[in-house]
């Protein structure tokens, strides 16, 4: 630093002190005035250096806080989102045993088995679940099955002592005789590779209407009668077909079905042919 430089920072303090000290007794405007002017473009010059500095530790400052606000915003979010998805389980876990009980009041003659879903076939040839009931609780091969609403899920296909598979009504190798309710048409409701249902062997004359209720006939012993199965979904007549082609939206929604119910007081009948 030069002799110069100093003697004008010098000069500088000693401005600033006597226009303090004017201030104090409102003498010397003038000179404030007058040293103001001179001194405006280094304190501009100042101001501009350190505010970006100033900013960076404000903004520093509210970023962390932000951040922190941030993370207990999301783990109080994920609290509560946890909350919810318990409190959900916990009332279709009630409903569940409420639709169960409810069956068995409607239905008293009949003795159900409740059952969950533990493993589905990955395949797309097969189409079967398998529940945590077995040999061991009664469950035998032939049984039925039913979802908690009552409608038809499909047939015990093979049983071990603490598990057992079954076959759902979709499964391509599943066939169920079946009437429609409403007309009293018989057919075989079948499964197919899709994942649909199809009544087959109706005869042009029946009466078959979209919405039409479809149901066990019992015809054959395999099944009890009047078990749901679904409702006519379409309907098609072509004058040069024996059959009608008749579709049929299951009522069990059996791609995500959880509990369903074993009829351990059914037992199938095969019936000789005379």
């Amino acid at each position: 630093m030069t002799a110069r430089t100093l003697a004008w920072t010098g000069f500088l303090a000693v401005a600033a002190f006597v226009l303090m000290a004017a201030g104090r007794i409102t003498a010397l405007d003038p000179v404030e005035n007058l040293t103001l002017v001179v001194t405006a473009p280094m304190q501009r010059a100042l101001h501009d250096a350190t505010t970006p500095i100033a900013n960076w530790v404000n903004d520093f400052t509210d970023s962390s806080g932000l951040s922190s606000e941030n993370a207990k915003l999301r783990a109080e979010n994920e609290r509560l989102t946890n909350d919810l998805a318990r409190a959900r389980e916990d009332a279709t876990q009630l409903k569940n045993a409420q639709d169960a009980n409810a069956i068995k009041q409607q239905f008293p003659a009949d003795r159900f088995l409740s059952a969950s879903v533990i493993a589905r076939d990955s395949s797309n040839a097969r189409r079967i679940v398998a529940i945590d009931r077995g040999s061991a609780d009664g469950v035998k091969e032939g049984m039925i099955v039913v979802s908690e609403g009552r409608s038809l899920v499909g047939t015990v296909s093979k049983t071990f002592s603490g598990y057992a598979w079954v076959t759902l009504i979709t499964d391509p190798k599943s066939a169920v005789s079946a009437m429609v309710q409403e007309s009293r048409a018989e057919g075989v409701v079948a499964g197919d590779y899709g994942g649909s249902l199809d009544m087959e062997f109706v005869g042009q004359g029946a009466i078959v209407k979209q919405g039409d209720f479809v149901i066990t006939s019992g015809i054959g012993g395999g099944y009890p009668p009047g078990i749901v199965i679904g409702r006519v979904s379409q309907v098609k007549n072509a004058e040069q077909d024996l059959f009608q082609s008749v579709q049929v939206d299951r009522l069990a929604s059996l791609d995500q079905i959880e509990q369903v119910m074993v009829l351990t007081s059914f037992e199938p009948k095969t019936i000789a042919q005379p």
